[in-house]
């Protein structure tokens, strides 16, 4: 559009009130003229008001505007759970619109946003006795993965139809049940409570290679040890819930290092290495435990943050684990000396995360396969009188 001439612009000025307040707002935006020309003029107060109200308008659709591309940016770095992008949606500062023309968002991921919902995860108490079989116990820090390890384990057993359940857990199954649909449907466990009767107990058998073997699978609150680790009292008579421990039966001991936990510094309260010593103390209370102990594993969780040219996650796992929890190490080999049980190490990943590591996009399948490979051999063999294997001489299967 051209500029106006001198004669065009006192006509315009003449003329201002017929003129409407929008033309005349772009008119002083593009400098045609001033607001104060205008009022020379004879501009009626209502439509300075008017002007006014525009310009308040326009500030704020530019600062929502802002907003909006703020968020959305976020998004694409992956600075933003996805609760958050929930909330925006339900309370309006968002659009379904806006996320699909201006981030990463699918329709499909937009759809399990929408529907995103997490249940509370009760901690389960029961004070039924282990049936005979083999007993799965899975120890670790509060927020290691713990468990989002056995989340991923019932699912790939649920995928494969490899486990059977025994409803003689019925609350340790109702638990199970809820890791597995809502992992299915992206959603992460929470932690459970640190309390004395946050013990689950799951029963269900496993069927694999022509093979029937009952397990007891036994996850304790991370939350519980890492409130031991601060008070002590907290042990009495606790590690050793309902006498699961002190049973006859063959045992597999889990413990969950966090790799990506160790690596960003653990500087409030007791660390990994600390708590787990503090378990192995307490093991050692239980002389049966671990002479019933078949495998001790070290499971190092989020594998997913590994360097990107690791190759052999599995030799990078037990050399990490080697390497920064020398104390811990040390420790496993006295008693392994002692018990004769064997000791392995495995890498473990969930699968692919994205939103700020709050919503799984892709479940891992290889991870919980090659733990339950090797739950299925250690629960079918027999432990001879003084065997004992070399301490991390391998992490293949037996």
């Amino acid at each position: 559009m051209s500029k106006l001439t001198v004669l065009q612009k006192e006509a315009l000025l003449r003329g201002i009130n017929q003129i409407p307040v929008n033309l005349i707002k772009k008119k002083i935006d593009a400098g045609e003229f001033t607001i104060d020309e205008c009022l020379e003029n004879g501009l009626d107060s209502s439509k300075i008001e008017e002007i006014q109200l525009l310009e308040i308008e326009e500030a704020s659709t530019k600062k929502k505007m802002e907003e909006d591309q703020d968020f959305y940016n976020k998004i694409n770095n992956d600075e933003i759970i996805i609760q958050e992008i929930q909330r925006a949606l339900i309370d309006g500062r968002v659009t379904e619109e806006g996320l699909l023309n201006n981030t990463e968002i699918d329709e499909e991921l937009l759809k399990r946003i929408l529907g995103y919902s997490k249940q509370f995860h009760p901690s389960e108490n029961n004070d039924v006795p282990l049936i005979d079989g083999t007993d799965v116990f899975f120890f670790g820090k509060s927020e290691s993965g713990k468990s989002c390890v056995l989340a991923s384990i019932f699912t790939y057993a649920e995928n494969q139809g490899i486990f059977v359940d025994n409803m003689v857990s019925i609350k340790g199954i109702n638990y199970k049940n809820l890791l597995v649909r809502e992992l299915k449907n992206g959603i992460l466990p929470d932690a459970t409570q640190a309390t004395e009767e946050a013990v689950t107990y799951i029963t269900t058998e496993l069927h694999l290679n022509e093979e029937v073997n009952p397990l007891n699978f036994v996850e304790m609150s991370g939350e519980f040890f890492s409130a031991a680790a601060k008070d002590p009292s907290y042990w009495e008579n606790t590690i050793d819930a309902h006498g699961y421990l002190s049973n006859s039966n063959k045992k597999l001991l889990f413990f969950i290092v966090d790799y990506n936990m160790y690596n960003e510094g653990e500087f409030n309260d007791a660390t990994q290495d600390q708590e787990i010593n503090l378990i192995l103390s307490q093991l050692d209370l239980y002389e049966k435990a671990l002479k019933n102990t078949y495998c001790i594993y070290i499971i190092v969780n989020k594998s997913d943050k590994f360097p990107e040219d690791v190759v052999d996650k599995n030799a990078f796992a037990k050399d990490f684990f080697i390497e920064n929890f020398r104390g811990v190490y040390k420790n496993l080999k006295i008693k392994q000396e002692k018990h004769g049980f064997e000791l392995r190490s495995f890498h473990f990943s969930t699968g692919e995360f994205i939103l700020k590591n709050s919503y799984l996009k892709a479940i891992n399948s290889e991870c919980p396969k090659t733990v339950i490979d090797s739950i299925s051999k250690q629960a079918a063999r027999k432990k001879s009188k003084g065997w004992f294997s070399k301490v991390f001489s391998t992490t293949e299967e037996l």
